[in-house]
């Protein structure tokens, strides 16, 4: 058990002591002593012998439910929960519930407790009937935003995106902060996502627009959005969206580029789009674009590219910026050099690859590809690509 566990367990005995101290304080020792009841002198013997979980249980057996206890009792059963001991949070909260003398403000807070425990057990219907009464019951409440936010959870993890946005929606109304309009617009992306697979497209568009108008700075929606105009044929709306997302976040710019240059491709030639580089290179430098210009350099004339790659480096060092730099001086290359060049090239690849592209901005969670819901911390839009030396 943790140290913070352990503080629990003595603290839950100290409480037991005074609860049962203050009881009858008028009345002389002898009584007192034969209203404790044995269940606390057994947890205070587990708690000397280290049993943790088991002193726990005796505590919590020699507890009376009231007022006084009713606190203690909710936060027994939620470090149960915490241990993974569902079952034990789960026979604690209805215990609770089952108790008459408690308040309406004290039974919303065991239903929550009791919610909780039964997504934790994977119990997700139940979970889902509790917290729809507790929302139809509790309006206009200071539980309705903590039972609508189980209730966004628990959809988003069945993944129910259209009831996640319906409840989200209500969220937002009652509890307006920016990680939830964040989490509610990716829902909105989620639903355009599946309606973009099946090729429904003014659907999924729709929803894309409908994510931005929640949350203006929603990048994904931007390129979604982006993605569906270009299957549709409408590369000048793609290049307006497209733009638009490298003004949301600069730091996808190395998602933007590839879609960016098919789409200019398809309609104005590369004239625009080198323009756009190279603004955006002045703005905030990044490999991407760098490789880029030096890609369209190529075409016309080498040892410009060459330098200006050379420049560029020295600026704004990166791994993947030199390995480009080798494999610019292996074309020239011949021997020796080559052959020493080539050993370079592979061992810079092999680095290349071995490093993450991309990294979660909350918990540091590093990948190889890019997820719009970090697998680790389980939150929205915080997953980028990684920048600097190793990185754009």
């Amino acid at each position: 058990m943790t140290e913070i566990g352990l503080f629990l367990v003595l603290f839950v005995a100290l409480f037991v002591g005074w609860a049962m101290g203050r009881k009858n304080p008028t009345k002389k020792n002898k009584q007192t002593k034969k209203s404790i009841p044995t269940d606390y002198f057994r947890g205070l013997n587990h708690l000397l012998n280290d049993q943790h979980s088991e002193a726990i249980d005796a505590f919590v057996d020699s507890l009376e439910v009231n007022s006084d206890t009713f606190d203690i009792h909710l936060t027994l059963g939620n470090l149960f929960r915490k241990k993974g001991e569902i079952q034990k949070a789960i026979n604690i909260h209805q215990n609770l519930l089952a108790r008459p003398e408690i308040s309406q403000r004290e039974m919303r807070m065991v239903q929550l407790e009791l919610a909780s425990d039964f997504m934790s057990a994977g119990l997700l219907d139940r979970a889902g009937r509790l917290l729809l009464n507790m929302a139809s019951t509790s309006r206009k409440t200071e539980f309705q935003p903590k039972i609508l936010t189980l209730l966004v959870d628990l959809y988003e993890f069945e993944q129910s995106w259209d009831k996640a946005i319906q409840i989200g929606s209500e969220l937002i109304k009652e509890a307006p902060t920016k990680k939830e309009i964040k989490r509610l617009a990716h829902f909105h992306c989620e639903m355009a996502q599946e309606l973009q697979k099946k090729e429904q497209w003014k659907q999924s568009f729709q929803y894309y627009k409908q994510a931005l108008e929640v949350d203006s700075s929603c990048v994904r929606a931007s390129i979604g959005a982006a993605d569906v105009l270009n299957s549709q044929g409408r590369y000048r709306d793609a290049i307006k969206e497209l733009k638009h997302a490298a003004e949301q976040d600069p730091e996808f710019i190395s998602i933007i580029i590839p879609k960016l240059k098919e789409c200019y491709q398809k309609v104005w030639g590369s004239g625009g789009y080198i323009k756009f580089l190279q603004e955006q290179n002045q703005k905030k430098p990044s490999t991407a674009l760098i490789m880029a210009l030096v890609q369209h350099y190529m075409e016309t004339d080498k040892d410009y590219a060459e330098m200006f790659l050379v420049e560029q480096l020295r600026l704004h060092p990166t791994i993947k910026g030199f390995k480009e730099l080798i494999s610019l001086q292996l074309a020239d290359s011949q021997g020796y050099n080559q052959q020493h060049l080539v050993v370079l090239f592979e061992l810079i690849d092999q680095l290349v690859q071995a490093k993450h592209k991309y990294q979660c901005r909350q918990c540091g969670f590093p990948g190889h590809q890019l997820h719009w819901q970090c697998p680790s911390c389980k939150n929205w839009g915080v997953v980028k690509p990684i920048h600097g030396l190793e990185g754009e």
